[in-house]
């Protein structure tokens, strides 16, 4: 019944995983219908592996107490086969008593016949001597006292004779009664050892029941623990498919967050662009005409520009963004100017733009020489316009030797290149 039992049990598991569906994934909301699914198959398959590990340590419980059972079995066989083979020795002791006991009843009945054939014999002997036989027997005493103890004798002779034939038929009596006890012991021993039999034959049909039990449960078990294999590789599959489903959204979240982050830097960018550009045409709008071209070139060696100003691709952080003066390539080293008359207002280090000179020229108006290796003036030092005040390098965030060049009107950056009549195609 039990057997029974657990094979049913293991084909409805087995029925419930060829029936599990699997999701298709196309997008977020079907990734995440993916992992509810997973999620479900998954807790399903560590339900059903605990329901296995129940179901194999229930059938291994019923081995071990079934195991108990037999040994109790085998220990009742071994004590029943001694006991059967005490009453055949008992048995045999017991024919051996009979058969002497048959013997000494034979013995006994000849003594007794042949003293009760001396006692006839005597008596007859007696009975025809007659009173004279006495008498010759007392008349041949020599003296009185002779006389009495020859009566006495004839008196002893009879009552030993008497007494000879009385005990020996008890003796009879005796073996004849050791006789039928003997014969009710053996009867009594002889069932004995037939319940004693039956009983060992009902033991051994009782074992050979529970070694087929036995067979079964090991059958069972071993269904069991294939199944729980089967299990648990089922449910290490289902976890690493949730991995797999985990980092896919991790990774779709990223790059929508990425996607929705670029999306922000741009949409920042542009409005800082178009910040940019309506404070560079309002600064354009409040150029002081008297001023326009008033600055020299900064770079006297160089004239070539690899980075206008407005918007471009940052070199380094590879992100669009606006660019706040123009770039001009140098070797190291080279002299670099300042534009026009002014007050050194900063001499030093300025963030990204490294080693940096930035000059007030009045009217709002102010330059800013960066990446330099070398500075050669001070703050609060007053230049002239071609005074030699920095060397070029790659200080900061650079990728090359050149010069960062910026003219600043009221704190905005602006275009420098109308200041020296040129534009990007010249």
């Amino acid at each position: 019944m039990k057997k029974k039992k657990y094979l049913a049990f293991f084909m409805i598991l087995i029925v419930l995983f060829a029936f599990m569906p699997a999701i298709e994934i196309s997008g977020t909301a079907e990734m995440r219908a993916r992992l509810a699914d997973a999620q479900r198959r998954h807790n399903q398959a560590r339900y059903q592996v605990r329901e296995t590990e129940n179901l194999l340590s229930g059938i291994r419980s019923d081995i071990d107490d079934l195991m108990e059972v037999m040994q109790v079995y085998d220990q009742r066989l071994i004590d029943a086969q001694a006991d059967l083979d005490e009453i055949e020795l008992v048995l045999l002791e017991t024919e051996i008593s009979m058969i002497d006991a048959y013997e000494e009843l034979i013995q006994a009945r000849i003594d007794r016949d042949g003293q009760d054939v001396l006692f006839r014999e005597r008596l007859r002997a007696m009975h025809e001597q007659g009173p004279a036989g006495y008498l010759s027997v007392l008349f041949q005493a020599t003296s009185f006292s002779d006389f009495l103890v020859q009566l006495e004798h004839v008196r002893s002779i009879s009552q030993f004779d008497q007494e000879v034939l009385t005990n020996m038929q008890e003796a009879e009596e005796r073996v004849s009664n050791t006789i039928d006890e003997l014969n009710r012991l053996n009867i009594m021993f002889e069932d004995m050892y037939e319940q004693q039999q039956a009983a060992i034959v009902a033991l051994n049909d009782a074992q050979d029941a529970h070694w087929a039990f036995l067979a079964s449960l090991e059958e069972s078990e071993e269904g069991a623990a294939l199944l729980l294999a089967v299990m648990e590789a089922t449910e290490r599959s289902l976890q690493e498919e949730l991995g797999v489903i985990h980092r896919e959204i991790r990774q779709f979240e990223d790059a929508e967050r990425a996607r929705r982050a670029a999306e922000e830097q741009r949409r920042r960018q542009a409005e800082a662009e178009e910040r940019n550009r309506q404070a560079q045409a309002q600064a354009n709008a409040n150029i002081d005409p008297n001023f326009r071209g008033q600055f020299v070139w900064p770079l006297p060696a160089r004239s070539h520009i690899s980075s206008y100003f407005g918007s471009r691709t940052h070199p380094i952080r590879r992100t669009t963004e606006h660019h706040t003066g123009i770039d001009i390539p140098a070797p190291a080293g080279s002299r670099i100017n300042a534009a026009a008359d002014g007050v050194v207002r900063l001499a030093g280090w300025h963030g990204g733009f490294g080693i940096t000179v930035i000059i007030d020229h009045g009217n709002g108006y102010s330059t800013l020489y960066a990446h330099n290796s070398r500075n050669r003036v001070q703050v609060g030092q007053t230049v002239r316009q071609g005074d030699h005040i920095a060397d070029v390098g790659t200080t900061g965030v650079s990728t090359g030797n050149h010069l960062h060049f910026e003219i600043r009107r009221n704190g905005v950056a602006v275009d420098p290149l109308p200041f020296f009549g040129r534009t990007r195609s010249g």
